[in-house]
């Protein structure tokens, strides 16, 4: 399924938030909240590196996007963060869904950590 045109970081939260509960519905785990936007994917969610890769395909798929640069995200000082939440992934993809749909994100430098 492709997703929105005109896509707002509300629209990508709450696609986020479907597909995380999509894929820890069949885990055997105790949520105490809803996954909101300080949900944290490694800490409150068990997150793996094998997850999150689950996670990008199921985002290449639900946005209709392929190639981010995730290592913005998923990357800092030479290795992988520690934690990431839906807040960080939601502004990630707000900033570069719409420009790789133009075709602009390879020009952008790397935020500095």
């Amino acid at each position: 399924m492709t997703i929105i045109n005109a896509i707002t970081a509300k629209n990508i939260q709450e696609q986020l938030t479907l597909l995380l509960n999509d894929m820890i519905q069949g885990w055997d785990m105790d949520i105490l909240e809803p996954i909101g936007a300080e949900t944290r994917l490694i800490e409150d969610l068990n997150f793996e590196s094998v997850d999150l890769m689950q996670l990008i395909v199921s985002i290449e798929q639900t946005f209709g996007v392929r190639g981010l640069p995730y290592e913005q995200v998923l990357m800092q000082d030479g290795g992988y963060v520690t934690e990431i939440t839906v807040r960080q992934l939601t502004t990630f993809l707000h900033r570069f869904i719409p420009l790789h749909r133009t075709g602009q994100f390879q020009s952008l430098p790397s935020p500095a950590s």
